[in-house]
């Protein structure tokens, strides 16, 4: 379960406490370090921050021997059984993410079982991870009322308050779970976050140095000690703690962030830059990074490169505006349509290809993005991977309007015989199809085929009567198109 609510945390909550947003400092979103991995492989969506939780302590199986003796006698042993059962049942849900199902499994065990606290605690863990707060509350709050020795009940209720904005509530519970378990390294860094948020951040540094006497190696402590000292303005301490962080961690996304801000408040904007820079090369579409460096920019002289900076903020707030429409319809072809175009735009051309590829996955059944990307193929002038894309289309579902895109392919490649069957097929009649036909029939003339280079001239006056005499009498010139397979 305790991997849920980390996943929770990291999800909703969280502090920074850059200073660098509209926000006070340290109430900005905040990733725990596993979530950082995953944005350095993906683009970021928002804003990351300065701060870090520490949300990954290893879960504490509650046994239900553990229970009071008194209340397990007035449950029979069959029944006591059965309910165990579920509940081993229920935590295997959990590590698959079924909550949903591991809720109703935690329902009979409960209902077999009500005085185990263990159930409750994990029923509230997996409400809390689905959004249902006022049970999620509920449980977990019972879960302590049975046990409260548990350190790690008050833990996770703490995580719950902290990624609802129920801060003192947070506070409270971290400060238990560290009375329970004084080496739980987890509590003091996440209290520490909270004291950074309430602005006390002399108790911020006690707890983050805390932190560092537990467990030495933290590079999340580090980071925001190093954070909480260039509040406090202890800048060149603050600084070197977050040398040592980049130095285990050389991807590390938010030291970059911190020493960035700090070297700022030392009117060092050449090492400022240059660590902004390192964030957006970790965070490319982080708004936060760019303002930054945009400001530092200004401080350093540098208005050409600040306002390029500017210009590129404006193109991720368009951005994030079409990103926010796909979280709502994640499914929508024409909004991946649109941020591929954006993409291209921006000679953004690997970003605009994975939206490419995934039209194609969401139009298996129409061939509709096979043709998409035919089409781009054609404006790029990729001739070939352009006729492979619409003849996959074609054979998926034939449309005129892949002919035509494909046709247009063999007219530029120089396969005039095949660009006519195409535009036939599209019912396609325009000056393009008029120059084809005059073409294939300046051909015909050159191989000493008359009669045919004649039909074909009619056929171009008659789409285009300014390739021939204007007093031409079409109905009795021009010749029918005839649709012919293509070999």
């Amino acid at each position: 379960m305790k991997r849920q609510i980390a996943g929770m945390l990291v999800g909703f909550y969280l502090v920074s406490g850059c200073g660098a947003e509209s926000q006070p400092a340290a109430q900005q979103a905040v990733k725990s370090d596993k979530a950082q991995s995953v944005e350095q492989k993906q683009p970021a969506q928002q804003d990351t921050a300065a701060v870090k939780p520490e949300a990954s302590a290893k879960p504490v199986e509650t046994p239900s021997t553990s229970e009071p003796v008194a209340q397990q006698a007035s449950v029979d042993q069959a029944a006591q059984k059965k309910a165990e059962e579920l509940f081993l049942q229920a935590r295997a849900l959990i590590k698959q993410g079924k909550l949903p199902d591991a809720t109703r499994v935690l329902n009979s065990a409960i209902t077999l079982n009500p005085q185990v606290a263990k159930y409750y605690f994990h029923r509230g863990s997996a409400w809390a991870d689905l959004k249902q707060d006022a049970n999620a509350i509920v449980d977990l709050t019972k879960a302590i009322d049975m046990q409260p020795g548990v350190a790690q009940y008050y833990y996770t209720r703490a995580l719950f308050f902290m990624t609802r904005g129920g801060g003192q509530l947070a506070l409270n519970d971290f400060t238990k779970a560290i009375e329970l378990k004084p080496d739980s390294h987890h509590a003091y860094n996440n209290r520490g976050l909270l004291f950074a948020t309430s602005g006390k951040l002399k108790e911020a540094r006690a707890d983050f140095e805390q932190v560092l006497k537990i467990k030495p190696d933290s590079l999340d402590a580090m980071n925001n000690l190093g954070f909480t000292l260039m509040n406090l303005g202890e800048g060149d301490e603050a600084i070197k703690i977050l040398n040592k962080v980049i130095q285990e961690n050389p991807k590390y996304l938010n030291a970059y962030d911190n020493r960035g801000l700090a070297w700022q408040k030392q009117e060092k904007y050449d090492k400022a830059i240059a660590d902004f820079t390192k964030a957006i090369e970790l965070s490319p579409q982080n708004q936060k990074f760019y303002r930054q460096r945009m400001t530092a920019y200004e401080s350093a002289g540098d208005q050409k490169k600040a306002d390029a900076d500017k210009q590129k903020l404006v193109w991720l707030q368009q951005l994030a505006a079409i990103n926010d429409q796909l979280v709502k319809d994640p499914e929508n072809t024409e909004l991946l349509l649109e941020r591929a175009q954006f993409f291209l735009a921006s000679e953004e051309r690997e970003s605009a290809m994975q939206d490419y590829a995934k039209i194609v996955e969401l139009t298996q059944d129409t061939g509709r993005g096979y043709l998409i990307r035919g089409a781009l193929y054609l404006e790029e002038k990729e001739l070939d991977r352009c006729i492979q894309e619409c003849s996959r289309s074609i054979k998926i579902q034939p449309n005129p309007e892949a002919y035509s895109v494909r046709g247009d392919a063999f007219m530029q490649r120089g396969d005039l015989d095949h660009a006519l069957r195409d535009f036939e097929r599209a019912r396609r009649i325009d000056e393009v199809v008029a120059q084809a036909y005059l073409k294939r029939s300046e051909n015909y003339k050159k191989q000493g085929k008359h009669k045919l280079a004649a039909e074909d001239f009619e056929r171009a006056v008659a789409i285009d009567p300014s390739l021939g005499p204007e007093k031409l009498n079409k109905e009795k010139t021009a010749a029918k198109p005839v649709i012919r397979p293509i070999d």
